[in-house]
């Protein structure tokens, strides 16, 4: 589903060229659930940008789907996110003046596609909002509002989901429940790509892929 061969990232920080990826080669198969772990600066959070077409690298070349992405313009780059990708991120990122059923809905504004309110409200049930859909962000829990994202994310049947520290501001209750959620749709065929500092949730998944300077210094 993606490859990713000789993947390198530079950035320019004043007189020093960083090196945030140095030759990365992956390949992820369609349906895997991937843990991604590594120490800060490891490089983590710039593959998961490259992987969901939010960065491009500066060498290297990225197939997905057998389509090449490192050549794509930024329209073509659009187009991919909005069908095929979906994103959870650790600050859950809610907009504070919207309801549980707007900000799952909200991506739909983006892709140009009608909201359907049964299909919102079957999202917001099988993350167990079912009855929080009329509710704001502010009277919703830590983990209420990580799995709100979750559903946000699936609103446009993503073939891959990205997770960047989904459990990282949760405790060990919600962290555990986020995850059966990421589990769950792995079982139902999705691609779950996961970075995570909670090395006994990836040794659950099915892979894991250790980073270190930019590289891949372990797989598992």
């Amino acid at each position: 589903m993606i490859q990713l061969k000789g993947i390198e990232k530079s950035y320019r920080r004043g007189v020093e060229n960083v090196h945030a990826l140095a030759g990365i080669d992956l390949e992820i198969a369609a349906g895997e659930l991937i843990a991604v772990v590594g120490p800060s600066g490891a490089g983590k959070t710039t593959l998961l940008h490259i992987l969901g077409c939010l960065d491009l690298p500066t060498k290297g070349q990225m197939h997905f789907d057998g389509a090449r992405v490192d050549t794509m313009g930024e329209s073509q780059l659009v187009a991919l996110r909005r069908e095929k990708i979906g994103f959870i991120f650790q600050q859950f990122y809610l907009i504070p003046g919207l309801s549980v059923f707007d900000n799952i809905a909200l991506p739909l504004l983006f892709s140009r596609k009608k909201a359907d309110p049964a299909v919102i409200r079957e999202l917001a049930a099988t993350v167990g909002l079912g009855d929080r859909i009329n509710h704001s962000p502010s009277q919703l829990s830590g983990g209420e509002m990580q799995r709100v994202a979750v559903a946000r994310a699936l609103v446009n049947n993503p073939e891959i989901i990205l997770a960047d520290e989904p459990t990282g501001n949760l405790d060990s209750e919600n962290s555990e429940k986020i995850f059966g959620l990421l589990r769950s749709l792995h079982e139902r065929g999705i691609t779950v790509v996961m970075i995570t500092h909670n090395d006994e949730l990836a040794q659950r998944a099915q892979r894991v892929i250790r980073l270190r300077d930019g590289k891949i210094c372990s797989r598992q």
